[in-house]
This record gives structure tokens, sequence and C-alpha cells, in this order.
């Protein structure tokens, strides 16, 4: 008990040192009815991406605002996608407001949650095995995807507004056709004369006495008469029992849910910061 303590303490503490925590619930070692009401009323049950809070510049590396020595190699410098920006006046850091939440009652009813800037889902399972999620995502294109699934005693379903591929005919090139027919009809003339004079290779094999070579595939191994049962039971034979011990005692749940800010790099220019953050936006919020 003083360990669980002593771990949650901590962990509340860290939250609390975090920036901008918004809600932070951790609850371990819940019985089943107790984890069950948070399953109940889960923080959202509809996936949404999640909401930008604040559009800041980038911060020269010799400012003392820049990150802190613990970044290691990361200190004063800026990476996106493996690549080090080397005009970090030409990029801005977007904030969002990212949540996950994730529980369970110990008795197979679960539920889970995420929100991204890129991506968001939700699924939950009742007791009985009946699943239902839903998750949405922005697609190569910027169309925002969204997709509802469920699965019960009749199988998985899902309802989406993933655009349909149409499938056409394979429209077939000249000289792919005149390929296609010279190989058919070089195939019939083969067959034709293999019918005419069956392949000997069969007689030849049985005359020779033909043993099948080591690459070819073996029968299962079976032991001997005179090989020990004992060895063969425990260095053969698979092993059916488990070292163990199956967890015993009642059934245990436990549910938390986190809010964290989450920052993309970006160019900076108008298309993407939009037109409702304004020079003055991006210095406050990086003032405050």
């Amino acid at each position: 008990m003083l360990r669980f303590g002593t771990f949650l303490a901590i962990t509340v503490a860290l939250a609390a040192a975090a920036p901008n925590p918004v809600s932070h619930i951790l609850e371990l070692d819940l019985s089943p009815e107790e984890a069950q009401k948070y399953l109940q009323s889960p923080p959202f049950s509809e996936p949404a991406l999640s909401g930008r809070t604040a559009i800041l510049p980038l911060i020269k590396f010799n400012d003392p605002r820049f990150r802190s020595a613990e970044a290691g190699p990361t200190y004063g410098h800026y990476w996106k996608n493996g690549h080090e920006i080397e005009n970090p006046e030409d990029y801005v850091e977007e904030v969002y407001d990212a949540k996950q939440f994730h529980g369970q009652d110990g008795l197979g009813a679960y539920g889970y949650g995420y929100e991204t800037p890129e991506s968001a889902k939700v699924e939950n399972r009742v007791r009985s095995g009946n699943v239902q999620g839903s998750y949405t995502y922005r697609d190569g294109n910027n169309e925002l995807i969204k997709v509802r699934y469920w699965s019960d005693g009749t199988g998985f379903h899902q309802e989406d507004n993933i655009p349909k591929v149409v499938l056409k005919p394979v429209e077939e090139a000249e000289d792919v056709r005149q390929a296609r027919l010279a190989h058919e009809k070089a195939w019939q003339e083969a067959a034709a004369a293999a019918r005419k004079q069956p392949d000997p290779q069969g007689e030849y094999y049985r005359q020779y006495n033909y043993q099948p070579s080591v690459a070819e595939p073996q029968p299962d191994y079976q032991p001997s008469a005179s090989e020990p049962r004992q060895y063969y039971e425990q260095n053969v034979a698979p092993s059916t029992t488990s070292t163990t011990p199956e967890p015993t005692g009642p059934p245990r749940g436990f549910f938390y849910s986190f809010n964290y800010p989450v920052s993309i790099l970006v160019p900076k220019n108008e298309e993407q910061l939009g037109s409702s953050y304004s020079k003055q936006t991006v210095t406050s919020a990086r003032q405050n």
C-alpha cells in the first residue's frame, strides 16, 4: 500500500508540473462496479481532431527561453521529418490540446480513446463481448474521413465516408495481346507434344531406386521403439504444461485520463496559419 501511495503522489506531482494540464485521472485497483462508473461516462464518446490552442514562433537556439540542457543532442536545434530546420524564422509551432483515456473493469469490459491533431478514435467493449467504435483522420487530399464500426453476434460491420474506388476492366495493349497469343500457342503445342511422348523420367527413377534428397520434405519425426520415452517427452514432444501460475483474487479494474499539449512545426504562411490568428496573437501566446 505504501508503494502505491508513493507512486500516486509522484504521478500527481508530475501532472501538476506539466505545461497547462487540463485533466488528470489515475484510478488503480478499482472494483468492477467502480470501474464501470468511469467506463459509462468517458471524457468523450465521439472522436474529433484535437483543437489548436496557440501558434508560437520558433525561438533562436541562443535564446534563454529555449529548451533546457536536458534536451541532449536536440539542444539548440529544431527537427522535422528527420531533417534539421536551418531557417527557423520560416516556421511556427502549432500547439494542440491532445487527449487520451483507457479503462477496464476486470470482467471483460473496456473503453479507450484518444484525440490528436491528425487522428482520433474511441472504442468500447461490454462484458457480453460486443464491441463498437469510431475513428476519424485526414487523408492525403486533406479530406476528413469518418468511420464507425461494431461487432456483435452477426459479425463485423462498418459505415464510413471513404471514397469508393470504381474498378475498370484492364485495357490490353496490342503488343501485350500479341505476346499473350504467342505464349498460348506455344503452350498448346508443347502440351500436344507431351501427350504423344510422355516424360520418361518416372521409369528412369524406378530403374535406379531413386531416393528423395535432403532438401525435399521429410515425414514428421516419430520416436523409435528403442528411444527412451522420457527423452522424447523432454526434448522432442511439445510441452503442454505452463510454469506460470494462474492469477488469483477478485477481478480488479482501472481508469486513467490525460490531456497534454502536442506541438507541430509547420511552414509560416497565411494559408496554414489561417485568418483567425494575427501577429499579436502569436506574440502574446509566447509571452504567456
